[in-house]
């Protein structure tokens, strides 16, 4: 069972055809194909095109940011940095490309991830029992944030220079908390520009780049943030 909370809790068939209308023609009947098969296949098919990425952006472009998962090289590259943290929490998992790598290079860390679109956030679940999964915005799940350890990190996902701009400074007050807390903690974010992710308010809070992802589409650069860093 997965950890969710309640709240958020031969002959091919082309060939086939073709002999049936042929019997028809005759006065035979056409062979009789499952259609209960194809009823049953139908909804995992939709259920699988409604999480794509692309589906998501469609629908709510400003908030999704991409139609293209992170590619597995940048993937690697922002949970590289989450290394020697014992408290992992992802932003915006999405369909679980940079959640994969967190689960399979940090088996001794917990992890929790914040996805704000069920249907991904069911599917994380599923497919990671281990992770600690909520649903909602970031913004909505501050106590989620606070309730890290003082040595955790975040790794973000999320299209700040797309998001509505609520959206994004309630975001980023909610991470500048996380950060404040403990100065130990981190931000890991990546972005296509050569600009910072997004500017701080808190000038105790400031960004390093670490690592430009050549190999991904379009090349991204790998951030991180805190205190401490200046």
């Amino acid at each position: 069972m997965t950890r969710m909370d309640e709240e958020s809790t031969g002959r091919d068939r082309q060939g086939g055809m073709a002999l049936g209308l042929q019997g028809m023609s005759k006065g035979y009947a056409a062979p009789a194909w499952p259609r209960a098969s194809h009823r049953a296949r139908a909804p995992a098919v939709l259920d699988a095109l409604a999480g794509s990425m692309l589906v998501q952006f469609v629908r709510e472009p400003a908030l999704v940011g991409g139609v293209v998962p992170s590619s597995n090289v940048l993937a690697r590259a922002m949970s590289r940095q989450a290394r020697g943290y014992p408290a992992v929490i992802e932003l915006g998992a999405g369909t679980g490309a940079v959640t994969r790598c967190l689960v399979a290079e940090h088996a001794e860390a917990v992890l929790t991830v914040i996805e704000r679109e069920p249907l991904l956030a069911r599917r994380i679940a599923t497919s990671f029992p281990r992770a600690r999964v909520r649903i909602g915005c970031v913004h909505e799940r501050v106590d989620d944030l606070l309730a890290q350890p003082a040595r955790a990190v975040a790794v973000s996902s999320l299209p700040f220079r797309s998001l509505p701009g609520n959206v994004a400074a309630t975001t980023i007050a909610a991470i500048e908390r996380f950060l404040l807390d403990h100065p130990e903690r981190r931000l890991v974010q990546y972005s296509y520009g050569l600009r910072a992710p997004f500017a701080f308010r808190d000038a105790r809070l400031a960004w390093r780049r670490v690592e430009r992802v050549w190999r991904n589409v379009p090349p991204a650069i790998v951030w991180v943030a805190g205190s401490r860093l200046l």
